[in-house]
């Protein structure tokens, strides 16, 4: 269950919407793509997905978007000759909100927008918190290739099935006390039951908002999109997870000194 942390209509979607701005026109608010960070030239997206609170209709939460900005620069600089381009999408309210999954909402209308600006091409979610359980329902678009899930909010009645085909990675920080690293687990080994492509790591030092062993966890995920849209290299260790069957490399422990190592197999 997700606990606040600081991490009705559908937007963008009507004639009276601003569509891009994200700004409240009419009484209406809509979700907004951020700036394009990265390549011009476009021939693949990364959309990153921030973090929120389960029950709210207070306006997008900054602070949540400000954590991912750095993790956003450094994706996009690493992709940038290779076409890679990326946006941060900033959803009408902060709050999940039962059954109605607004931010699931902004998520759909996002693929869509990438597909109007760029045209069908590849797509990898990274979400964080509420981010993740958002990328997590809206994964089944056809164009999306990748999935990162940082300390997901996930619960027991969320599909798998839609993850079919997808490569998966989710960090768990194991001193997370907003989203539990047990649900992410569990959550891991249905989803490589339907055929999905899923490594789990465990960062031992790190908490929700992952301030902990950030340059591994940020390594990490430029290195596992870069290999689902781009044709990236992988760290073996993460390429072993992926192919691993049953429970395997879904409890991978990542100790301080391993980001050194990563960073050999950029």
């Amino acid at each position: 269950m997700l606990t606040t942390c600081c991490a009705g209509e559908p937007s963008g979607h009507g004639a009276d919407d601003t569509g891009e701005t994200g700004r409240v026109r009419r009484g209406m608010r809509v979700s907004e793509l951020s700036r394009r960070l990265g390549a011009g030239s476009v021939r693949a997206v990364v959309l990153v997905l921030p973090g929120g609170e389960a029950e709210s209709r207070r306006p997008h939460l900054w602070l949540a978007e400000a954590f991912l900005w750095p993790l956003a620069g450094r994706i996009a600089r690493r992709g940038r000759r290779h076409g890679l381009a990326v946006h941060v999408l900033r959803y009408r309210y902060r709050g999940w909100n039962g059954e109605r999954a607004d931010p699931v909402v902004d998520a759909s209308w996002a693929l869509a927008e990438v597909r109007r600006r760029y045209g069908p091409v590849p797509v990898g979610l990274v979400g964080h918190s509420l981010g993740g359980r958002v990328a997590v329902h809206v994964a089944g678009d056809a164009r999306v290739a990748g999935v990162v899930l940082l300390g997901p909010w996930l619960e027991e009645a969320d599909p798998v099935g839609q993850l079919r085909g997808r490569s998966v990675l989710i960090i768990h920080g194991a001193r997370d006390r907003h989203t539990d690293p047990v649900m992410s687990y569990r959550f891991a080994v249905n989803a490589r039951r339907v055929g999905a492509r899923v490594a789990r790591v465990e960062l031992p030092r790190a908490g929700h908002v992952l301030l902990r062993q950030w340059r591994a966890w940020t390594t990490l995920t430029t290195d596992f999109v870069g290999a689902a849209l781009i044709g990236g290299r992988l760290d073996p260790v993460m390429l072993g997870a992926l192919e691993a069957v049953g429970s395997g490399g879904l409890r991978v422990h990542l100790p301080r000194r391993r980001a050194r190592v990563l960073r050999r197999h950029r």
